[in-house]
């Protein structure tokens, strides 16, 4: 069966991208705030010039072609419970949450305010619960927690309530080394882990063409143990890079590059994914427009410069600039995640967000899924055989007959789109059988079902107890 797919660029026009990106690299050069990452470019054979307390350094186009090339092309994201084993790899899609929002709207009283512990908890918990999420990106942050360990409370939280794949930021080199000892806490030790390493972590450069010191950190110390590294570069048009979209994707391809090429010098063959959530600047109110249709079709870009390189690809896309769970975060979502999905990019994150990535709706993440699973099947397309065009069925119902008894609808019936929550039902039925309550409540009333009733898979015994001293002995 062929799925939908679009192309949106073609291969002259991705070479211009490419090949505009090396120039950068070379010539202009990205700004490095890490000491160890610029000897680690040196040692390649980077052209290093001091600049202030940084270095920016530029990059040979010899040393990226052989780190793309060094990059795998497909891998495997390791679930505590093998079940949940995720294989990336051409033409594979799969969804996730948005990270790292700042504020909730409670799950009981509505009410908007900064999120906690056991908000992450409870929306990661909510993620296991859903088919439509292979992967758990880190949502929110443990707000409740110092600045310094809140990335390994986060992680407590993720893997305490889910045994799928987990992504997050690790914040720090010292954190990364933290947080991969208390996830081999979790899958029975550090051998266990090497082999199926259950945690990846994300990183941003800074638009324009600088890498941080956390950044440049996290990738060493993640590729060193063996960590898949998401690099996830955040220009603004107008703002952190050039107002038109090709300027854009120069600027976020060439900090992408430069991440891979940290990330392979440091360890060759560490899994990489190329991701953006990439947008444009409102210029009039000076806010990023996170849900504009620039959005999707940088979403477009970035999926296929991935398959350019032969690399995964990760698009954020989903995330819509309303402050409530309403008609405009429907839209937004809908338009930007079904861009991303048919352009083929192999994680497509954003699911949960509204208020610019700013705040976590629960049922946002309840209403996203259910249209992930209409764009899921959209995608896949038709299947045209002797047995679908369904021949001898016609002319066997003939003329004013029907289908509803027919073996053959009895034997395809399964595979018709299913709904949950969207409801076709006649008003009558609607007001009888639910009360005549709108989506969102009936999303909310869900959300917190699974929540109450949902089981994650537990931990091994004693991974809470090394999870707890390892926090406590870095906050002390």
């Amino acid at each position: 069966m062929l799925g939908y797919q679009i192309e949106g660029i073609t291969n002259e026009q991705l070479h211009r991208i490419h090949h505009a990106s090396i120039k950068i690299l070379e010539n202009t050069g990205i700004k490095i705030e890490s000491d160890e990452a610029t000897e680690i470019f040196h040692g390649a054979g980077s052209e290093i010039v001091k600049k202030g307390d940084c270095f920016v350094v530029k990059i040979p186009p010899s040393v990226v072609s052989d780190c793309v090339q060094w990059a795998p092309e497909r891998f495997v994201l390791y679930g505590r419970d093998p079940k949940h084993d995720h294989l990336i790899e051409p033409g594979s899609s799969c969804y996730t949450l948005f990270g790292e929002n700042s504020y909730t709207n409670d799950l009981y009283t509505l009410k908007h305010r900064t999120c906690t512990k056991k908000d992450l908890g409870d929306a990661t918990r909510l993620a296991d619960a859903l088919d439509e999420f292979a992967i758990i990106e880190k949502c929110m942050g443990s707000r409740d927690k110092p600045a310094e360990t809140q990335s390994m409370h986060n992680y407590e939280a993720i893997v305490s309530n889910t045994s799928k794949h987990a992504f997050h930021g690790f914040f720090s080199g010292r954190n990364s080394i933290k947080i991969v000892e208390m996830a081999a806490a979790c899958v029975g030790g550090m051998e266990n882990f090497i082999k199926r390493p259950c945690v990846s972590t994300t990183v941003c450069p800074t638009s324009p063409l600088t890498l941080s010191k956390n950044c440049c950190d996290v990738i060493i110390e993640c590729s060193r143990l063996g960590v898949v590294v998401c690099s996830i570069t955040m220009p603004l048009s107008g703002a952190t890079a050039p107002t038109t979209i090709a300027g854009t994707l120069v600027v976020q391809n060439a900090e992408l590059l430069g991440s891979l090429v940290l990330t392979q010098l440091t360890s060759k063959s560490t899994p990489f994914i190329y991701g953006s959530v990439g947008t444009i600047m409102d210029l009039k109110l000076g806010n990023p427009a996170v849900a504009a249709p620039e959005c999707g079709v940088l979403n477009v870009g970035t999926a296929k410069m991935a398959q350019y390189y032969g690399i995964p690809s990760w698009c954020g896309s989903g995330v819509s600039g309303s402050k409530l769970m309403d008609v405009q975060a429907a839209y937004e979502f809908n338009t930007n995640t079904a861009i991303a999905l048919l352009a083929g990019s192999n994680v497509i994150y954003g699911c949960g967000s509204i208020e610019s990535g700013l705040t976590f709706d629960f049922a946002k993440l309840i209403l996203d899924a259910e249209q992930l699973r209409n764009l899921k099947w959209i995608k896949n397309g038709m299947d045209i055989s002797d047995e679908t065009i369904a021949l001898e069925t016609i002319q066997s119902v003939s003329s004013g007959g029907e289908y509803l008894s027919s073996k053959h609808t009895l034997k395809h019936m399964k595979s018709m789109s299913q709904r949950d929550l969207f409801d076709c039902m006649d008003r009558d039925t609607w007001v009888k059988k639910i009360g005549g309550k709108d989506i969102i409540e009936r999303a909310y009333e869900k959300a917190r079902f699974l929540i109450k009733n949902h089981k994650p898979m537990a931990l091994p015994e004693g991974a809470e107890d090394a999870m707890e001293a390892i926090i406590n002995e870095c906050e002390i």
